[in-house]
């Protein structure tokens, strides 16, 4: 995710397109593969947040960057209220950062940090049917003028990754998980994602699961009707893809 923060590509083209075609959001609810917590899922209300550049072994100039959004205190209340009444264990934050799993589609999304944005944790120790129903749980505020944004990947396997294949087809098996999770996006088939680990190409695409658990948060948050819209796809570097995806109604649900 960090090279993609300065590089220009189809991929960020389709993150600014997808802006475009939006009414401006009254704020975004993110979730991120890169902000976990464990049984407790920790709601960020602040009145304005900061950035973490949390990686290491990259060029100086992406250290160098920054990105200044606003929070909404009024939505990460809605939202600490909406998932504690159902039944989760909620803990509201004052301060921490936006991850890197935010901020940099966030630049390409809405540039100018002019949207609040309220993060909410990832609790990975919760079942995958959890994760599912706190997508459920938040699906109301999309009808608020909320944007509801999910951060993490269809395929993520940074063992095998080939820095010099960026623009290469992907690896067969890879290719595969993907060309799965498509079909069972389109054909609206929540048990096969929510099992996603009886699929046999699981292990191989995500060594470990926190950047599939954000899909089903996505999924979770569909409304009556919805459709799934592929916005981007491609593997790049072997091993990554770039997977896009938008739940279509009147406001958006999408993965990055």
């Amino acid at each position: 995710m960090t090279a993609f923060a300065q590089e220009d590509d189809p991929y960020q083209a389709s993150l600014r397109r997808l802006a475009a075609s939006l009414p401006k959001p009254r704020a975004i609810v993110f979730i991120s593969a890169h902000s976990l917590s464990s049984d407790q899922v920790h709601v960020l209300k602040c009145e304005s947040n900061r950035i973490q550049h949390d990686f290491a072994g990259f060029p100086e100039e992406l250290y160098q960057m920054n990105y200044t959004c606003p929070g909404s205190i009024p939505v990460a209340e809605e939202a600490a209220a909406l998932l504690s009444g159902a039944g989760f264990t909620v803990r509201t934050d004052q301060d921490g950062p936006l991850d890197h799993g935010i901020w940099v589609p966030l630049m390409h999304l809405y540039p100018k940090g002019d949207v609040p944005v309220v993060r909410v944790s990832l609790p990975i120790n919760l079942l995958p049917a959890q994760i599912l129903k706190m997508g459920h749980t938040l699906a109301t505020l999309r009808e608020k003028g909320v944007l509801l944004i999910a951060s993490g990947g269809a395929v993520h396997n940074l063992r095998e990754l080939k820095w010099s294949s960026k623009n290469s087809a992907g690896a067969p098996w890879a290719r595969e998980f993907e060309d799965w999770l498509v079909s069972s996006l389109m054909a609206k088939n929540v048990e096969a994602i929510l099992h996603f680990e009886d699929h046999p190409g699981f292990m191989k695409s995500h060594p470990s699961d926190e950047h599939f658990l954000p899909i089903l948060f996505t999924v979770g948050a569909a409304l009556p009707g919805d459709q799934a819209e592929i916005l981007f796809r491609g593997i790049q570097y072997e091993t990554l893809s770039m997977l896009s995806f938008s739940l279509n109604s009147t406001q958006e649900s999408v993965l990055h």
